[in-house]
């Protein structure tokens, strides 16, 4: 098969895959639902997560359990496509699982923070147990910050995250922790993209990760700014260190006096130009959008397979967002209007 015509199928692929996502019309139905089990019958009978929930009892599912089943689809969906596009598929099939294995990290030490730790074996995800060296089971059994470390002790995170074991009494640094694993995370996909592809594609690969560190970066700095009320020097210590915004241009966001100065400063940049045009309800949505608008762009637009491939993966990871919102909120009789201030794109 020669790489013209591979990359002509890959393209093809995921664009169909990306005609089925959810429409308005969807929303608009998920978001009348009464009960989790209406939500559940709605997502069987007229949508791409059908294959999925055929088996579904939804009558007698549990919200925990669909989100772990729509969380499975995904995954295999995604490692599907990667090793489906030959040229850097693979690498990429490695950074997705890196990402889940962050995420279950993240989960068990927030868990571990709230004194929680009953709750993680609910939402252990054994499909993804023979993709990562995480001794999950280990992970579900651990009752403190030590036995993380054993369950993680056959993974690059190990390094990471021994020097953060807590005092005796206190309690593991979130922020930081989340902040490194996340940084070793980006600077290997950076590597996969200086080594494995060149010319247009590994432009257009950089420019759609460093925007969206750039806006992860911005609604940071305004999160801790207008909640935290952190020093300029704090807030710098916690931001990504990529991205295209100039180190200047993070200084004086840093340094603003307030969230109004930050988003004037942003909105001055290129790639913060659009962040006028933005709707949104609440800050962290902003990134999120940030990532859905380009990532849109680049599947209709793009000729690189793993730009479309990625984007389509960013895309369907909100639209997964969407729905596990409109569960949780149908779940607990949140009103409508609430919960449709929680989906992005609607």
């Amino acid at each position: 098969m020669s790489s013209s015509y591979a990359a002509n199928a890959i393209l093809a692929k995921t664009r169909a895959k990306y005609g089925k996502h959810l429409s308005e019309k969807d929303y608009q139905s998920l978001l009348s639902c009464e009960s989790v089990s209406d939500v559940v019958s709605y997502l069987k009978k007229n949508t791409h997560y059908s294959d999925i929930l055929k088996n579904v009892n939804e009558i007698e599912v549990h919200r925990g359990q669909v989100e772990m089943m729509l969380r499975q689809q995904l995954f295999y969906e995604f490692s599907s496509l990667c090793r489906y596009e030959i040229s850097v598929g693979e690498h990429f099939a490695k950074y997705i699982t890196q990402r889940n294995e962050i995420a279950q990290i993240m989960r068990f030490l927030t868990l571990l923070n709230s004194d929680h730790l009953k709750d993680y074996i609910l939402s252990l995800p054994s499909y993804f147990g023979n993709q990562t060296k995480i001794d999950l089971q280990a992970l579900s059994r651990a009752k403190n910050y030590n036995d993380f470390l054993d369950a993680i002790s056959s993974t690059p995170y190990y390094n990471l995250l021994s020097n953060f074991k807590p005092q005796e009494g206190t309690q593991p640094d979130l922020t930081n922790i989340e902040n490194t694993l996340y940084t070793f995370m980006y600077k290997n996909v950076f590597k996969i993209i200086g080594k494995f592809t060149k010319d247009r594609e590994q432009i257009e690969l950089n420019r759609l990760f460093k925007t969206i560190i750039d806006y992860q970066n911005f609604v940071r700095i305004v999160r801790l700014k207008e909640y935290y009320n952190l020093d300029p020097s704090q807030i710098k210590a916690q931001l990504l260190p990529f991205g295209s915004l100039r180190k200047n241009g993070l200084d004086e966001m840093c340094n603003a006096e307030n969230t109004k100065q930050i988003f004037s400063i942003m909105q001055s940049t290129i790639v913060g130009k659009n962040l006028e045009q933005m709707e949104y309800n609440y800050t962290d949505q902003i990134s999120l959008i940030a990532k859905y608008n380009i990532s849109r762009r680049k599947i209709h637009f793009s000729t690189y397979p793993s730009v479309v491939l990625l984007s389509y993966i960013f895309i369907m990871e909100i639209e997964l967002l969407n729905v596990i919102n409109i569960v949780e909120g149908v779940r607990y009789k949140v009103p409508k209007e609430k919960i449709k201030e929680l989906i992005i794109f609607y």
